[in-house]
């Protein structure tokens, strides 16, 4: 079983020496959780999604933008 704790950082070093000094548990600390991303952030993360969205951008910008319309499901 695993059980996970929420403990404020003030006292995570007690609480992770307090449990470690019982022979039952295993205590390890959890990772940071990561700061959502929005979609953007996201794209930009990746070098090849970059580049394609820098590239779409500077089309837009340049007037050569393509509209299309949404195509009904």
């Amino acid at each position: 079983m695993k059980i996970t704790l929420e403990i404020p950082d003030n006292k995570a070093a007690f609480m992770m020496e307090l449990l470690q000094s019982l022979p039952f548990v295993k205590a390890t600390p959890a990772r940071t959780k990561a700061k959502p991303q929005d979609e953007t952030e996201y794209l930009l993360s990746n070098p090849a999604n970059a580049k394609t969205l820098k590239d779409a951008i500077e089309r837009l910008e340049s007037g050569k933008g393509v509209q299309h319309d949404l195509i009904d499901a």
